[in-house]
């Protein structure tokens, strides 16, 4: 038994079948189209994080101070730059990119709106979804299939399975992008001293300093990324992970870390002196650090951390040949601990203390 491809297939749903992103509503605001108001939702959602985690630090309760990745102390101790300075910075950095947001939306076209013709998109799907279901099943078991859910099936693959496979690859986009760009900020000594660095002042990153970074730096990796991802649906849930992967709390039930290895506390290593030439990739997967050698784990971490503490520790031993009485060295220690998160950084001492400049490894 054969079956005919170019047979319209039972395709017309009924408007209140479709998903509720194809369905055209009024705008929320009726003085301002929902296309503005959509550049000014990662403002809304940056905030409203940042204030959520920094509400979390001010009730310093014991129950949430063991998700911490650092004390509250260090935030003062080893930050190079002020509270004040970074929101500075990162308003205006959210204003240069809501006006170039602005400008770069264009009116809506209505033949991909509210006037878009899906049953005869649906039908030209219907015909491509069949021959791959015909070239993988066979004509015998994949016209079966297709006779008995061919509809189900190419609606299913028109309202979700393309919208998804877009996410990822505009996922994957924003991956690529960002992670050879962040990557050349610190290879490029240029770069890094006079733009990137900047971004490193904060060794305890916090929340709401996620976007604190060099103007120059925030136009190519965030909106000339997100630009080449195109994709606007992608820019609110990036600003939320952006925030959830500074934030200092590692939680079990944090929805971004549950389903994306690039968390706070991958990205909290990158930020440590011993960890910034690592862990470059942001905001979503790791597959470029692994793929090219430049992930480190929290326990190769801490190896690196101990390593380098024992031999600072031991150069500064007095030798067995300078006194013959200097009792035999010791065993290396471990780097010392703090009560959050075992092993705090004193080892690698910063090359400078002084406010206002980032820190870089020996």
């Amino acid at each position: 038994m054969s079956y005919n491809l170019t047979t319209p297939l039972p395709l017309t749903l009924p408007l209140s079948s479709y998903p509720i992103y194809a369905l055209h509503r009024p705008s929320i605001l009726s003085t301002l189209p929902d296309r503005y108001l959509s550049v000014f939702a990662p403002f809304a959602i940056y905030w409203s994080f940042s204030l959520f985690f920094h509400f979390l630090d001010s009730l310093h309760l014991p129950a949430l101070q063991r998700y911490k990745l650092h004390e509250p102390e260090e935030v003062v101790s080893k930050n190079r730059v002020t509270v004040k300075e970074v929101i500075k910075a990162v308003l205006v950095q959210q204003v240069l990119q809501t006006v170039l947001g602005l400008l770069w939306l264009e009116e809506d076209d209505p033949l991909k709106g509210p006037f878009r013709n899906h049953k005869r998109e649906l039908q030209t799907y219907g015909y491509w979804v069949g021959r791959v279901v015909m070239g993988v099943l066979g004509k015998k078991m994949g016209g079966q299939l297709w006779k008995a859910q061919g509809a189900e099936l190419t609606s299913w693959v028109y309202w979700w399975g393309v919208p998804i496979a877009q996410y990822l690859f505009a996922a994957f986009v924003l991956d690529a992008w960002q992670y050879f760009w962040h990557r050349y900020f610190h290879t490029n000594r240029f770069l890094y001293r006079h733009i990137h660095s900047i971004h490193h002042r904060l060794y305890v990153p916090y929340a709401f300093g996620a976007l604190y970074n060099h103007p120059l730096e925030g136009f190519v990796l965030d909106t000339l990324g997100a630009a080449l991802a195109q994709s606007c649906a992608l820019m609110t849930t990036r600003q939320a992970i952006t925030v959830d992967d500074h934030c200092g709390y590692k939680f079990p039930w944090d929805p971004f870390q549950v389903l994306f290895a690039n968390d706070c506390d991958y990205h909290d290593i990158h930020h440590q002196i011993a960890g910034l030439k690592y862990n470059f990739s942001q905001p979503y997967f790791l597959h470029f650090d692994w793929l090219l050698g430049t992930r480190l784990t929290r326990a190769q971490f801490e190896a690196k951390k101990n390593k380098r503490f024992a031999s600072s520790t031991s150069s500064t031993t007095p030798s067995s040949s300078t006194s013959s009485s200097t009792p035999s060295t010791p065993p290396p220690e471990k780097a010392p601990t703090n009560e959050v998160n075992g092993p705090n950084e004193l080892a690698p001492t910063p090359t400078s203390r002084r406010r206002g400049v980032a820190m870089k490894e020996e």
